[in-house]
């Protein structure tokens, strides 16, 4: 048995001490007290839940550098996973988009990556690896592509957004604007804005289809995440639900968006923490109060979660903003086993010193192992 004592465990209404007992991989009890005289003493460091980034991207470009090289997949994701168990995340969602960033219809490299991990991931391995993916509307063969692998059971979250024009299709529709405009005799705002509509209905023409996806995605454990707004509002007025988490939207749209919601706001934290001023400040942490913001992720930057949470602690108390990263993530997608310090949960624990004002975890433990640890 493993136990570890701090007069800073975190949980999600007080900061305690105790002595925290781990056995079989979960969290077997939390005394005042211990009768074992073996155990890691971390008085005057935290204790935190393991964090829970849902939307990470670092693999998928890792992997587009990795194209033209020599040294394997696996290389890559044991990189990845090192880095971020010293950050302290524990369970690591891998963004991939279905469609390949410089080929259009390469619709093989995503899924290709989603089983390498899934492989990968029965092996021994330092954090809880999951598999999360971005596809966008308007390709036919998407939702063939995501049913088929959520048959196979591979993903673990799918979050769409609208269709995203290539170039090419930038520079035709310039050229369409003019030769309607010139054939047609219509004004330029007038075939600008048939030109929006026509990418509109695009974006729109299998909306029943992403209807009953979702359905299939929910019926399969999997929940769904987007970021367009203007698809949720259309699927509402089909009485179509599914949408669990609205990824990324910009601060005014967040506050302006129903805290009463079962959805859930995600923002990642580049986008709320390159803004200095104080008055942009000051609306993310009364965001989080009133409940426009409940998650928080990190695409690339993975020592920026801890950094952030302890900067938001200063204004909303160490719980609340731990919160954002470790229990609700895991209500929104349904993770029960873990996101807190509770008996019988998952033992993903980080311990956290303050070096320098700056948060940095001393130990990772995942599924009850000690997976990694810093000596400073």
């Amino acid at each position: 048995m493993l136990v570890i004592y701090s007069d800073k465990i975190v949980q999600n209404d007080a900061v305690i001490s105790g002595y925290i007992h781990i056995a079989d991989g979960k969290i077997q009890k939390i005394d005042e007290k211990s009768s074992l005289k073996d155990y890691i003493d971390m008085t005057g460091k935290y204790i935190l839940p393991g964090l829970i980034n849902i939307k990470s991207e670092h693999i998928s470009r890792e992997n587009q550098i990795k194209l033209n090289s020599r040294f394997p997949f696996a290389k890559i994701f044991r990189e990845v996973e090192i880095k971020y168990a010293s950050a302290g995340i524990t369970t690591l969602f891998h963004s991939i988009p279905l469609v390949n960033g410089r080929y259009r219809e390469d619709f093989t490299t995503g899924p290709k990556m989603a089983k390498d991990i899934k492989e990968l991931s029965k092996n021994s391995n330092l954090i809880d690896h999951r598999i999360h993916m971005a596809f966008q509307l308007g390709f036919i063969q998407s939702m063939d592509k995501i049913k088929e692998m959520l048959e196979s059971n591979l993903l673990d979250y799918i979050s769409y957004s609208g269709y995203c024009r290539s170039e090419e299709e930038r520079y035709r529709e310039i050229y369409y604007e003019d030769y309607i405009q010139r054939v047609m005799g219509l004004s330029e705002a007038t075939c600008r804005r048939m030109v929006e509509r026509v990418r509109e209905l695009r974006s729109e023409s299998n909306l029943e289809e992403l209807a009953y996806m979702l359905k299939y995605a929910h019926y399969k454990g999997v929940k769904v995440g987007t970021s367009e707004l203007s698809v949720i509002k259309k699927l509402e007025f089909l009485e179509q639900q599914g949408i669990n988490i609205i990824e990324n939207p910009s601060l005014e749209e967040a506050l302006n968006l129903d805290s009463e919601s079962d959805k859930m706001i995600m923002m990642d934290i580049l986008s709320l923490s390159k803004q200095l001023n104080k008055t942009y400040q000051d609306q993310v942490v009364s965001a989080i109060r009133t409940g426009h913001i409940d998650i928080l992720s990190s695409d690339m930057r993975a020592h920026d979660i801890l950094a952030f949470v302890f900067q938001l602690a200063q204004d909303l108390g160490l719980e609340k903003a731990v919160s954002l990263v470790t229990s609700n993530p895991a209500t929104a997608l349904k993770l029960k086993d873990r996101g807190q310090i509770k008996e019988n949960l998952r033992a993903d624990l980080i311990v956290v010193d303050i070096l320098d004002e700056v948060p940095v975890v001393e130990m990772t433990i995942s599924n009850g192992k000690i997976v990694y640890r810093a000596n400073y």
